[in-house]
């Protein structure tokens, strides 16, 4: 009798140890970015901290702005409009050059890491597909990195403008002629569209290239992604010189 009634009373939950719980892919891509950040949180860190930096340098230079804007009033309108934008376009170059470097530095670490301190042991025991590991290190920089730089220079930019009108505005000067000629949402649109063909895609097979040497090479990978392209370089002169002679 007792055997029968542990027998009912196990069979509810052998059914459910039999049935494994089922993880949406949308729900294990979230939780696999997640993770991303969780181990560099440098790719974000490092580009705010550059953005500080520059607007902190910024701040101390708007000092003289009245006095610029001033000198600026007999120029015709074009290098008036060359003046305004240059310390905007500097800190959109900065940024964009730190997104480009954050990039290359992730890419070439991102699976060699792993494998370097273990912890792909751990992950690997996870109920997580290496496809999707795979997608998931590929889309921060293919499309996550490239959102985070267009976020953080829209941000600093708008800030950089704020910060010129307050000072403008204290010294009993007009903001007409800097928001006039810096039009703003003219730049955000060749700054997303510089985004999208250098970073999404002109850049996309070198990204490819750098987490296909991270996935491959076990000790130095950042020789390993460069020496191939260098020894390709060198022995294409040498190939079309004889293809000439020939």
């Amino acid at each position: 009798m007792n055997t029968q009634i542990n027998t009912m009373l196990d069979a509810p939950l052998r059914s459910q140890l039999r049935a494994p719980t089922v993880i949406p892919a949308a729900q294990q891509a979230y939780w696999a970015l997640r993770r991303e950040f969780w181990e560099s949180r440098w790719i974000y860190l490092a580009p705010l901290a550059v953005a500080a930096l520059f607007l902190f340098g910024f701040l101390i230079s708007i000092i003289h702005l009245p006095h610029e804007m001033r000198a600026l009033a007999g120029l015709d309108p074009a290098k008036q409009r060359d003046t305004i934008l240059q310390p905007y376009d500097m800190a959109a170059s900065l940024l964009m050059g730190t997104f480009i470097l954050i990039t290359m530095f992730y890419c070439i670490e991102a699976l060699q890491r792993e494998r370097r301190d273990r912890s792909i042991l751990f992950w690997k025991s996870m109920p997580v597909s290496d496809l999707t590991t795979v997608l998931a290190k590929a889309s921060i920089p293919l499309l996550v990195l490239p959102i985070l730089s267009f976020v953080i220079t829209v941000v600093t930019q708008s800030v950089m403008l704020l910060l010129s009108s307050m000072v403008l505005l204290a010294n009993g000067l007009s903001v007409s002629p800097l928001w006039t000629q810096l039009q703003l949402p003219q730049v955000l649109v060749m700054l997303l569209y510089h985004l999208v063909t250098a970073h999404m895609l002109w850049f996309a097979p070198f990204y490819a290239w750098l987490l296909l040497v991270s996935a491959w090479a076990r000790r130095a990978p950042f020789l390993w992604a460069i020496l191939p392209p260098l020894a390709i370089g060198k022995s294409l002169p040498r190939n079309s010189l004889n293809s000439k002679i020939v």
